[in-house]
């Protein structure tokens, strides 16, 4: 799921020379002007919020942000490259730094700490013009519109080994908000929660024909055919993922009605009212910035009147963009769709919406196991293939775990998920198999 972190791009503040060791002695006059911009942004993001940063500049020169206590976090720069890449480029900049190794971020949850502290602040929000060009272009390039394009973005993320999402999400592969009851106490217990609650959501019957998008690695789909009596179909797009849920399936020796069919979801569209039923789960944000439309439209022609679905996914409430790093190092092609925009395509194409339920706090906590799970087995990630599972893929996947924590924690963070239940057509002209009550 993407977040949006902490910016270093603005910031403002004097320079207390006292709080610099060691900064006697000549240097370079555009390398003093570059240090003196870090020591105001690290001051800046210390301000007020009562955490001690300490800088370790390329010639060990050390900077601290107070005078008191131990360091709760330091950032070393490995390189002089660094230093300038993060004055002149930015936040993002300065991220793209730490994943190449010529930064690093010390301390107890150093690079989560980091984020925490630049989601309190105003400037946080503030995207650098090099940002903005650079993401910009990936918008254009990895844009979903293109068929071919939208199954390489997905393929990017999903086409990973199966046993590497099993090592992070455990042994549901859930990759949901997951429901924590108040008696749940594993992660496989939440999702197989959330999994059951969304089949009491959309009031599976024996014989449903249920069309899921993205079905990962098949739980849900499982459940709903084995439990439920549902006639399943999913429209898995990464040969590779689809691979993986096959094998899921022999492995628990699955019994069920279930077509796992390698699909866009826009060829929804060529199945008008072929379906009871319909649930995407954790997979709307891969619809594309320019595509949510033709996500809701193949939902509205391949659903039934008085067909039952949900959607589950992170929104924002006003469009907006997704951040750099998370397009270019995570989910390319990926965009948190806004949450009014896709109701009103929802209205617009006959798809009565019942229920608007926010699972933010689920979510939150599913995403802290799977930091620990990444961070537990790193070794073992590692050994399935060490080229790929490298260093900076691990950084890159401690920003996006972390980073996502701690955006559902900002206060002043607007990403939330939520549960949208809704029925195809208008209630006064519904089939009798629909719903008269309110649906949960």
């Amino acid at each position: 799921m993407p977040g949006r972190p902490f910016s270093l791009t603005h910031a403002s503040g004097g320079f207390d020379d006292r709080k610099c060791t060691g900064c006697a002695g000549p240097r370079p006059r555009g390398l003093a002007m570059v240090r003196s911009i870090i020591r105001r942004i690290v001051d800046s993001v210390a301000e007020g919020q009562n955490c001690h940063l300490k800088v370790v500049f390329s010639d060990n020169t050390p900077y601290h942000s107070t005078l008191t206590g131990d360091p709760d976090v330091t950032i070393v720069f490995r390189n002089r490259a660094a230093e300038w890449r993060m004055v002149l480029g930015g936040m993002f900049e300065f991220l793209e730094s730490y994943f190449d190794g010529d930064v690093d971020i010390v301390g107890e949850q150093g690079l989560r700490r980091l984020v925490n502290l630049g989601l309190r602040k105003p400037f946080g929000r503030i995207e650098h013009p090099l940002t903005f060009v650079k993401r910009r272009w990936l918008e254009w390039r990895q844009n979903n519109r293109d068929v071919a394009q939208a199954k390489r973005n997905a393929a990017f993320h999903y086409g990973m080994p199966t046993e590497f999402f099993g090592l992070v999400l455990g042994g549901t592969y859930g990759y949901t908000e997951g429901y924590w009851k108040e008696d749940t106490r594993t992660l496989d217990e939440a999702q197989h929660n959330n999994f059951d609650l969304i089949c009491h959501k959309l009031r599976l019957n024996p014989g449903d024909r249920l069309i899921e998008v993205g079905p990962g690695w098949g739980y849900l789909a499982m459940l709903a055919a084995e439990r439920y009596g549902a006639d399943v179909t999913c429209y898995g797009l990464v040969p590779g993922q689809n691979d993986g849920m096959r094998a899921v399936m022999r492995a628990r020796d699955f019994r069920g009605k279930l077509a796992l069919v390698e699909k866009d979801h826009r060829e929804l569209a060529d199945e008008p009212d072929r379906y009871d039923r319909f649930v995407s789960v954790g997979v709307h944000e891969h619809a594309g910035q320019d595509c949510n439309e033709q996500w809701i439209r193949s939902i509205a022609i391949g659903l039934r009147p008085g067909g039952i679905g949900l959607i589950s996914a992170n929104f924002n409430m006003a469009r907006g963009s997704t951040n750099y790093s998370t397009i270019k190092h995570i989910f390319p092609g990926g965009y948190i769709p806004s949450l009014a925009e896709t109701l009103i395509l929802m209205e617009q194409h006959g798809l009565d919406v019942r229920s608007i339920e926010n699972r933010s706090y689920h979510y939150h906590r599913s995403i802290n196991h799977w930091l620990k799970n990444f961070e537990t087995n790193w070794e073992r990630i590692r050994a399935l293939d060490p080229v790929r599972f490298d260093e900076k893929f691990r950084r890159t996947w401690l920003f996006y775990l972390g980073g996502s924590a701690e955006t559902f924690e900002a206060a002043r963070e607007i990403i939330n998920c939520y549960h949208i239940t809704f029925v195809k057509g208008h209630f006064a002209r519904r089939g009798r198999s629909a719903p008269t009550d309110r649906l949960r």
